[in-house]
């Protein structure tokens, strides 16, 4: 496989972000696509920082708390 395979087109990025901003989250520390669809790292959401797995819809599928105290 090669190295761009995981990453996001500006128009993924775009649409993944507003995916997020539909569920109260902002700025992920990364965007990839996994699994046919898209996995964001450390989105800051109320309530803390979450890891959330959307699927190639934009629909969220999972959502983990992180559990890190860096803010």
């Amino acid at each position: 496989a090669r190295a761009d395979d995981d990453r996001v087109t500006p128009r993924q990025r775009a649409s993944t972000l507003a995916a997020l901003k539909r569920i109260g989250c902002t700025a992920p520390r990364s965007i990839e696509r996994d699994d046919g669809g898209f996995e964001v790292d450390d989105a800051r959401c109320r309530g803390g920082r979450y890891d959330i797995k959307l699927n190639r819809n934009f629909k969220v599928v999972s959502r983990e708390k992180q559990d890190r105290d860096d803010d």
